[in-house]
């Protein structure tokens, strides 16, 4: 009977237990090796997390500030639009007393111009007089206008304020401000300023032997028409004064503006006030003191400059008012009109002709 073969010897075996220890060694380092990376995974995530956390309370905080500042700028055009609002109300208020004094004072205005010419037709009827060789002539003559009387024993000290600003150059603004540029021999000769030289010359003419005047001129500035007198009074009967002054006056240039207030100003603080105060003139006033003129002035603006003037007048002292009306002026009429009235004096807007007619 044939041997049987004898099984060969393995050296390497492997138990099935040890395959089971193997099986679960590997289980349990592979638990091991995936618990810590996803530790290590969720600490990050979570600073991560922390961080847009912080991102985003930063961003709410500088949200919170703009929501503030918008609120402030909300609160203060609130108030701002309130105001408006109160002050557009209180502007139509005012034009509106502005649009009826206007009105009013154009009424007054047509009821001046009816007198004016009722006053002009007086004149024209009233007896002449015989022209006189001289400016100025020795012999005693009156004035023949309604209400505008020098001579007496209640106005013997009289103080005539001419104005001397550009304007007195011509009868419309644009004729006045095309002459401008003229030589000053060309000025002297302006129809209208001709004309109220002449107006100071019958004006001086008509007062009495024992009166006194004095002359100022007004423009920006307020001057004696005789420096090397000062303040001086020229007495009527003293003849070489008065020839000095009305020679003097024909070498007058006007220009500039107008200035009322520093006129009244100087009158107010002479060391002799005057009885009378005659004033030549061709309407308001074109800067003032109180308010300095930075451009161009409208009506209102020139009335308030008036006012401002009339609070710098001496009291009790007659303002007469010589009128030389520019077009384009129409307060000034009755502004001068009231100051008359006020002063106890007189308001006279002659004729292109007077006082030679």
């Amino acid at each position: 009977m044939p041997r049987r073969k004898r099984r060969d010897t393995e050296i390497f075996s492997m138990s099935f237990m040890d395959c089971i220890c193997c099986g679960f060694g590997a289980v349990l380092l592979i638990f091991i090796l995936t618990t810590g990376r996803r530790v290590d995974f969720s600490q990050q995530d979570l600073k991560d997390l922390q961080e847009r956390v912080r991102k985003m309370d930063r961003a709410v905080a500088v949200e919170q500030e703009e929501v503030e500042k918008l609120a402030k700028a909300t609160t203060v055009t609130e108030a701002d639009l309130k105001s408006l609002i109160e002050q557009n109300t209180s502007d139509k208020d005012k034009a509106a007393k502005s649009q009826q004094t206007l009105q009013s004072l154009l009424q007054r205005t047509q009821e001046m111009q009816v007198t004016a010419a009722q006053l002009q037709s007086d004149v024209r009827k009233l007896p002449t007089e015989e022209e006189q060789p001289i400016p100025i002539p020795e012999i005693d003559r009156r004035q023949y206008l309604s209400g505008f009387k020098l001579d007496g024993e209640g106005a013997q000290y009289i103080l005539f304020l001419v104005r001397s600003s550009g304007s007195m150059l011509g009868e419309t603004i644009d004729d006045a401000v095309s002459r401008l540029g003229e030589p000053d021999f060309r000025k002297r000769e302006a129809p209208k300023w001709q004309r109220t030289v002449k107006a100071v010359e019958w004006l001086v003419a008509g007062l009495g032997p024992e009166a006194h005047f004095h002359i100022l001129l007004f423009n920006d500035e307020t001057i004696p028409l005789l420096p090397s007198r000062g303040e001086s009074w020229i007495a009527r009967k003293d003849k070489p004064g008065v020839r000095e002054a009305i020679a003097k006056l024909h070498q007058v240039v006007p220009q500039g503006s107008a200035n009322l207030e520093r006129a009244f100003t100087t009158i107010r603080y002479l060391p002799r006030l005057p009885d009378a105060i005659v004033l030549l003139t061709d309407g308001l006033p074109t800067t003032s003191d109180s308010q300095p003129n930075n451009g161009e002035t409208d009506d209102d603006t020139r009335i308030r400059y008036f006012r401002y003037a009339q609070r710098q007048l001496p009291a009790r002292i007659p303002i007469s008012t010589i009128l030389f009306p520019m077009s384009g002026d129409p307060g000034a009429a009755a502004l001068y009109w009231e100051l008359a009235g006020a002063s106890r004096g007189a308001l006279v807007s002659p004729s292109k002709t007077w006082p030679d007619t």
